[in-house]
């Protein structure tokens, strides 16, 4: 038999197992034992196996990960056989299954060998170099895409930028005028404002008062508008002047209404509203006293007592029963079904094991999803995964 040249041994040598590991394969499973460091994972080897004497030869050609397999075993599985032989027909059909190699971050010294339906793990192997196209074309269909860089619109960051620095001017702004504005002031523009909406006595209040709260909060607002769009020298201006108006109106020096006297269109005199005020109470009183001088009329007989009807018997009412039946409990609605979009690598077995823990609901998939063969699924493809 012909053996590899340019070999490497790792380990001690089995005397009745030898095993020839190709450098391809070697990389990709230190790759993956490098990010197996706080968890354990498995790959399943393929490649040739070939017998002389009591010697038996193995040449492993390739190896996937997969995902059913995390801790030493002696039997295989169903849905591990499966998902191997799953791994194999696709990546590597002209190889056979040789066995496992867990990986949890130590030094790769040996592999567990497959034969007669039980795993041995057999101690050293070889490394040799060879032309290996099958496993370099799994190792690059199975490399993860690195995700490009998310492009920002620059224009539409500048409008915003833009947009948040005028509306901290303005805050400034306001918070500036705002804090020059004592606390008496504003007790004083309060209380102004609350007389001008109601009476002491709760009663809407009269028109004056109205026109002067209006008034009063309407400069406010203008000050506070024109503030925050002048600048520094203005601004001491017209915080003056919302100083004054404001003491103004706590001072009250503004009547509540004011009679004026003024020619119309047909010459005649315009009453104010506190005139017309008082000549609705001159009329109300006079009313008052023209009711009060006339006579009361005289007092009509009580009307005789009707005898009460006599009290017709309340029926008996109905027995209450003793027991009230359960209303019937309303099944709960079934939970539906989770979508799973098939990736590169992926088996039912495989998805079965993660989404449940066991393989036991493999049968049910299929047939939710009408799979006539378990092992024919595309990437890309969307089944349901019932809860």
């Amino acid at each position: 038999m012909e053996l590899p040249k340019n070999i490497t041994q790792i380990g001690e040598v089995n005397p009745f197992c030898k095993v020839y590991v190709e450098d391809y394969v070697i990389s990709y499973l230190k790759q993956l034992n490098r990010v197996a460091v706080n968890k354990d994972m498995a790959a399943a080897v393929y490649g040739q196996r070939r017998e002389e004497g009591e010697v038996s030869y193995l040449f492993v050609y390739g190896a996937c990960k997969v995902d059913f397999l995390q801790r030493e075993t002696r039997h295989l599985s169903q849905a591990q056989k499966q998902e191997m032989e799953k791994l194999r027909k696709r990546y590597f059909p002209d190889q056979e299954f040789l066995g496992y190699r867990l990986l949890n971050g130590e030094m790769i010294e040996g592999f567990h060998i497959y034969e007669q339906d039980i795993c041995r793990y057999i101690e050293g192997y070889a490394q040799f170099y060879e032309k290996n196209e099958s496993m370099l074309a799994y190792m690059l269909d199975t490399r993860e895409q690195e995700t490009p860089p998310e492009i920002v619109d620059r224009e539409k960051y500048e409008a915003v930028k833009r947009k948040q620095e005028v509306r901290r001017q303005e805050e400034g702004r306001q918070a500036t005028f705002s804090e020059s504005i004592s606390e008496p002031e504003r007790k004083a523009l309060a209380e102004a404002w609350r007389r001008g909406r109601t009476s002491p006595s709760g009663e809407t209040a009269g028109l004056g008062k109205m026109k002067l709260a209006a008034a009063g909060v309407f400069v406010l607002l203008c000050v506070l508008g024109i503030a925050s769009l002048e600048e520094g020298a203005k601004l001491g201006e017209l915080q003056t002047a919302a100083r004054e108006v404001v003491k103004d109106v706590a001072e009250q020096k503004i009547p509540d209404a004011v009679a004026v006297n003024g020619q119309g269109e047909n010459g005649q005199t315009q009453n104010s509203t506190l005139i017309a005020e008082e000549k609705l109470t001159e009329a109300l009183q006079k009313e008052n006293q023209t009711l009060e001088m006339t006579p009361a009329p005289e007092e009509m007989p009580a009307p005789e007592e009707t005898p009460a009807p006599e009290a017709t018997p309340i029926p008996e009412t109905t027995p209450i029963p003793e027991t009230i039946p359960a209303p019937e409990e309303t099944p709960a609605p079934e939970p539906a079904p989770v979508s799973y979009t098939i990736r590169s690598g992926d088996t039912l077995s495989a998805i079965c094991l993660k989404s449940y823990g066991t393989d036991a609901r493999l049968q049910e998939i299929c047939e939710l999803n009408e799979i006539a063969d378990p092992d024919d699924i595309k990437v890309g493809e969307k089944i349901l995964l019932p809860q």
